[in-house]
């Protein structure tokens, strides 16, 4: 997320030289963006007549990086490897997967705490995958030049002993992504209305949250507490996490409109 008008400059500041780099003929490549900074250079680059992609290294990532081509190179959308082999790209996108003991429970929380813990910026590794159901293992994706100081350093997530190899994201069973299903009632779709009933608080609290610029709708902060959304969208509240909006198309007997979304596990 492109935080205040200094933060914003300072994003598209990047994007410029991405792409004078691309201008020059080199693949111009960012770090890891966040998914409301996707957004945003994708809106940024989109009138600009370039060749450019978002890739996190597997096909639902949430964090990606940028990749914009020069004049001379093709691109097919899905034909990241073969571009990424036929140029010899430095800054990959690698899998690593970390293997605990078997015995703890381990969070993303933990996974990520102990990787920014080695010194390593959050902006050189993207997605961090929980593998199964008993999440004693994980898949980072990150930039292939960070990946052998993790290999060699990483020994430990939380107090549990870990193994870390490289992998093939191909052969990864990379587990789907988990919802819990939400229906509610809502007087509106004003986004205070929406905050309230998916996050089960009161609308002065709800409205307090948007104004401390504490709700993003689809990955933009929000601080109009009186705007109406369209399903679907995400909405993500700090504290409270990420609501995909699905529909509100039905109304009940008492006129409150029927709402339909999941939550982000």
């Amino acid at each position: 997320m492109v935080g205040n008008d200094k933060d914003s400059a300072e994003f598209y500041s990047r994007l410029d030289d991405i792409r004078d780099r691309a201008a020059k003929g080199e693949i111009g490549i960012s770090a890891f963006l966040t998914e409301g900074e996707v957004s945003r250079a994708d809106q940024y680059l989109k009138s600009g007549g370039m060749t450019y992609f978002f890739f996190g290294g597997y096909g639902e990532a949430e964090r990606k990086r940028l990749y914009i081509l020069p004049d001379y190179m093709e691109y097919t959308d899905g034909g990241e490897d073969k571009l990424f082999e036929e140029y010899e790209l430095s800054s990959k996108i690698v899998a690593l997967l970390i293997s605990g003991s078997g015995y703890a429970n381990l969070t993303h929380r933990d996974y990520l705490g102990s990787l920014l813990g080695l010194g390593i910026e959050r902006s050189v590794m993207g997605d961090i995958v929980l593998m199964g159901t008993e999440e004693s293992s994980a898949v980072l994706f990150c930039d292939e030049r960070i990946s052998v100081f993790i290999l060699n350093d990483l020994e430990r997530v939380g107090r549990d002993k870990v193994r870390v190899k490289k992998v093939s994201p191909e052969s990864l069973s990379l587990p789907p992504r988990r919802f819990a299903s939400v229906s509610t009632t809502v007087s509106s779709l004003r986004l205070d209305c929406v905050v309230a009933a998916m996050c089960n608080l009161s609308r002065d609290k709800a409205s307090a949250l948007i104004t401390g610029k504490s709700v993003d709708v689809e990955f933009i902060t929000e601080e109009k507490i009186d705007r109406n959304l369209t399903p679907p969208c995400v909405i993500s509240v700090r504290g409270f996490g990420k609501y995909r909006l699905l529909n509100a198309d039905l109304r009940t007997k008492k006129g409150k409109i029927r709402l339909e979304a999941k939550k982000y596990l």
